[in-house]
């Protein structure tokens, strides 16, 4: 467990009336005691198959590097329990079908954290797209940095291939794809990309176009190189258009601007929530009242198929078909 888990998951745990937090697991003791007093945890674990035994554990939240998501998942779903993962799900598409299927062959549910469909700006521009009001959605230009984030400033594991799968692409790209699937209600068919570096070296840049079912077009800049967080996107549509300043994460304030071919304009600040604790709440809901996941394993699988293929593209100068 991280920052992210220590900052937004278990407070947004904690946060849910209908959750009681039975245990966490870390590799050192001092640092799962901790966790567990800080948060009241009943349980301090070292040994996630250990924590798995416990038969009052019924929900299993993983925030584990990259490469240790579809393993624990797919143990967790074994041992009957509900799985909610952090994004990527996997770091190959083979291992994401894996949890999927595990999942469903246990009657679990499994749900994944993609925690910026919990946004209230990103919840209004899907609302505006859907009523019309911009007509019909042509071209979407989109930037998402969290500003310069050299190799040497980030946790060792987020710079090895082996763990981590991708760099850029999966640290924050994914997350930026898969708003966009939900903010569109269409599947990205094609991609083109580049990456800042050949073949089997970790990203920091990634600039690639999406051609949608929809037939919307995109285009992305995700990187880790630029200075200042700079978090914007530009959606046109036949009568008008949305910008959003400063709105991809969660942690910074932004402002949603709409334009419509009449001349109207308005303008409305955002301030900065902890969308992962909406996010938690969404599947603590779902499993209360039995509904399906949302965002679902498949959105997580969609989110591996996608980076699969812009590796793919980027790294064998290819145009690739998701069809």
């Amino acid at each position: 467990m991280g920052k992210i888990a220590d900052d937004r998951i278990l407070p947004g745990i904690n946060a849910f009336a209908g959750n009681k937090l039975i245990a966490v697991v870390s590799r050192e003791q001092a640092r799962a005691n901790a966790f567990a007093k800080k948060f009241g945890a009943q349980h301090a674990y070292i040994n996630y198959d250990d924590m798995l035994r416990n038969p009052a554990v019924t929900v299993v939240a993983i925030e584990t590097p990259n490469a240790l998501h579809a393993e624990q998942a797919i143990a967790a779903a074994r041992a009957g329990k509900h799985v909610f993962c952090d994004k990527p799900m996997a770091t190959t598409v083979a291992d994401a079908e894996r949890v999927v299927e595990e999942c469903e062959k246990a009657g679990v549910k499994l749900g994944v954290n993609f925690h910026n469909r919990f946004m209230p700006c990103f919840i209004e521009t899907k609302r505006i797209i859907d009523s019309g009001e911009i007509g019909e959605v042509l071209v979407v230009q989109l930037e998402a940095s969290p500003g310069a984030n050299p190799a040497s400033t980030r946790a060792s594991w987020r710079v090895d291939p082996a763990i981590a799968g991708l760099g850029t692409t999966m640290s924050i790209g994914v997350h930026v794809y898969d708003i966009l699937r939900y903010m569109l209600s269409s599947e990205i068919m094609t991609v083109t990309a580049f990456f800042d570096t050949p073949c089997g070296v970790m990203e920091q840049t990634n600039l690639s176009v999406f051609r949608f079912a929809n037939g919307v077009m995109a285009q992305l800049n995700v990187n880790q190189k630029t200075p200042n967080p700079h978090n914007d996107f530009v959606i046109y549509g036949t009568r008008g258009r949305i910008t959003g300043r400063g709105l991809t994460r969660s942690r910074f304030p932004g402002e949603l601007q709409v334009l419509t071919g009449d001349g109207k304009n308005r303008s409305t600040e955002y301030p900065s929530v902890n969308a992962h604790a909406a996010s938690v709440a969404a599947f603590s809901a779902a499993l209360l009242d039995g509904r399906a996941a949302s965002p679902s394993g498949i959105d997580g699988l969609r989110s591996v198929q996608l980076t699969d293929a812009m590796a793919r593209s980027a790294w064998g100068g290819v145009h690739v078909s998701l069809a």
